[in-house]
């Protein structure tokens, strides 16, 4: 144990498994809060510093995946049966680099400013008013510089940094969970692997908390004061923050790894001593041991070819790809589901997604571990243990359909400034006679409540001619009244949306942990069918090519598929140079509908490959 030269006897008893089992859930905890947690957290965030919809990021998001198929069949095949530590370690260090480097937008971007007009309180350009403007519905300093057109150069550093990371987390749970698996008892591996995978599971908490605290600091709080908290539809949170404290601490992490040795003697003897009691299980393994395994690259395509020839392995596998489909999707959006569905801040989503959700998630990784080792599972009792959990799955998304708000009555979005005769379909149109002429922005959003229960996208959508107390608001006041009526002197609207009496977010939540408890609780018993379903050498390539074909089916496409699902549910877009930005005003019921929907649709599919991976095995 040690690096080089320097092996001091002092740290010679940290070469157990023990040890190696608590850097592995200290990587998994900081990485987890990276890509799962923090990265989630600020998604919202970076689509509107940079203003691009969810499509965009969930191809940023999709990126990780890119970077681990391009190396998780060489380090699978090839790294098995290598210094697996240092092959982690090597790969913690480019993640190390990768996490720096999505700052660096943050760095060379122009400063964000409130439409360039941060030194003023900007409710009072936001009224209506009749100043001339270069293009209509643009504010003085709004204009379309270039077009904006440098957004696509931080966009692609964002997928270059999720490249790097998906490169770099390749070694960690292909070699890692096999150096474990390598090292104990077949009893006990369950136990070992339940404590890594619980535990890295506790690092979308620290990232989400971790991204609450950071969206509450103005993106550039170091240079610039601006006027508003970061309640308000504008702020932009220093999302940049977390990734510098996770990329140092990552590359700090890289040590530790560096200083394992390729082979932990002493358990390798203890494990020896216990497969020597065992006579027919030690006759079984060294009958099937081949020792030629992972010595050279081009015994990769007969390898691929004997394990999609393995039926249990490949219906699991696929059944896997549905559960992660899930998890990279749904869990994914999940803080702007909450933040869109329920009306909470950016900061108080991610709270709840990661204090109250992923708990779940750790608690069911325990206790499936746990069954898994004290019932001692064998394949077929996991894949059943897996299908009841699954059924209670299902059973749950039905109750999110009804676990919504509805829309909230906005003008011009989602129903018309005034009242109509008739019922012919609405089109979201943010102008109207009150305000046509008051040449309002439709890229900044300052809601207002009138005294009529309706929100106003802003003061000049409203008709409001002045923002002390919102007086003199056309919109607000009836659409009896010319554009020459007489200005009523009172109140007429107050800051910020209308209330809503909507009291489903505690259910939701609630429901949230049962869910997140039974797709996490099935996770170690799928890894059990999985290790148990292939021989010994073939184990670390048999989770490389399932890490590849989750990635193709799973991983990479659904933040995209689920993003453009998203993108369908906006009314309103930020428009600027003739293009979508991000997305200002979603459809509640059909962003519930979609999004409930998909993930449901998901975990059926899902159902079905395991009910025949039981089949298969009770037939055996």
């Amino acid at each position: 144990c040690g690096i080089g030269r320097w092996r001091p006897k002092c740290i010679q008893k940290c070469a157990c498994i023990q040890v190696f089992v608590a850097c592995m859930s200290m990587l998994l905890i900081v990485s987890g809060a990276l890509s799962t947690g923090y990265l989630n957290s600020v998604i919202t965030t970076i689509e509107k510093r940079f203003e691009i919809g969810s499509t965009v990021s969930g191809i940023v998001i999709a990126s990780y995946e890119t970077g681990s198929l391009l190396s998780v069949i060489f380090v699978s095949y090839l790294g098995g049966r290598r210094h697996i530590p240092k092959w982690i370690g090597y790969g913690v260090v480019t993640m190390g680099f990768g996490t720096l480097l999505f700052a660096l937008p943050h760095v060379i971007a122009p400063k964000y400013t409130i439409d360039n007009q941060k030194e003023h309180n900007f409710t009072d350009v936001n009224i209506c008013q009749r100043t001339p403007t270069t293009k209509k519905g643009l504010f003085p300093g709004e204009l379309c510089i270039n077009e904006n057109s440098g957004n696509w150069i931080y966009v692609l550093i964002l997928v270059a940094a999720q490249v790097l990371l998906g490169v770099g987390g390749t070694p960690i749970l292909t070699l890692g969970t096999t150096y474990i698996d390598n090292h104990v008892r077949k009893d006990q591996a369950p136990q070992y692997l339940a404590v890594v995978y619980a535990t890295g599971a506790l690092g979308p908490v620290i990232g989400y908390a971790l991204g609450a605290l950071m969206l509450q600091y103005y993106v550039d709080t170091f240079t610039h004061y601006v006027p508003i908290t970061s309640s308000h539809p504008r702020w932009i949170g220093a999302w940049w923050g977390g990734f510098i404290i996770c990329g140092l601490l990552i590359l700090m992490l890289a040590i530790p790894f560096m200083a394992f040795p390729k082979v932990l003697v002493n358990e390798k003897r203890k494990l020896l001593e216990h497969k020597a009691k065992e006579d027919l299980l030690t006759v079984s393994d060294s009958a099937e041991e081949n020792v030629q395994y992972g010595k050279t690259i081009r015994d990769i395509p007969r390898s691929i070819l004997r394990l999609l020839k393995n039926p249990i392995y490949i219906i699991t596998t696929l059944g896997i790809c549905c559960e992660i489909a899930i998890v990279s999707g749904f869990v994914v959006f999940l803080p702007k589901y909450i933040e869109t569905q329920f009306g909470t801040s950016t900061s108080v989503a991610n709270l709840f997604t990661g204090g109250i959700g992923i708990p779940g998630a750790v608690v069911g990784i325990l206790i499936g571990g746990y069954i898994s080792k004290r019932f001692q599972l064998r394949p077929k009792g996991a894949i059943q243990l897996t299908l009841a959990l699954n059924l209670l799955a299902l059973f749950g998304f039905t109750f999110f359909f009804f676990l919504g708000c509805e829309n909230l009555k906005i003008a011009g979005a989602t129903l018309p400034y005034f009242n109509s005769s008739g019922h012919k379909i609405f089109d979201p149109n943010l102008t109207s006679t009150c305000n046509e002429n008051c040449d309002c922005s439709n890229t900044v959003l300052e809601p207002i409540c009138g005294i009529n229960g309706i929100t106003y996208f802003s003061p000049c959508h409203a008709g409001c001619t002045t923002s002390f107390g919102f007086i003199g608001c056309a919109c607000i006041m009836g659409q009896n009244l010319n554009l020459g009526h007489e200005v009523i002197m009172a109140p007429l609207a107050t800051s910020g949306p209308c209330k809503t009496s909507c009291e489903n977010l505690l259910p939701f939540l609630i429901m949230l942990v049962v869910m997140t408890f039974c797709v996490a609780g099935a996770q170690m018993p799928l890894l059990m069918v999985t290790l148990r379903s292939v021989k010994q050498e073939e184990r670390a390539f048999s989770l490389g090519m399932q890490f590849v074909i989750l990635r193709l089916f799973a991983y990479v496409p659904t933040p995209i598929m689920f993003g453009n699902i998203i993108d369908t549910a906006c009314l309103l877009w930020k428009q600027k140079c003739e293009r979508n930005g991000a997305c200002l005003l979603y459809d509640r019921v059909a962003f519930r509908y979609k999004y409930v929907g998909m993930a449901a649709v998901l975990k059926a599919v899902g159902l079905i490959f395991f009910l025949t991976v039981w089949v298969i095995l009770y037939k055996k």
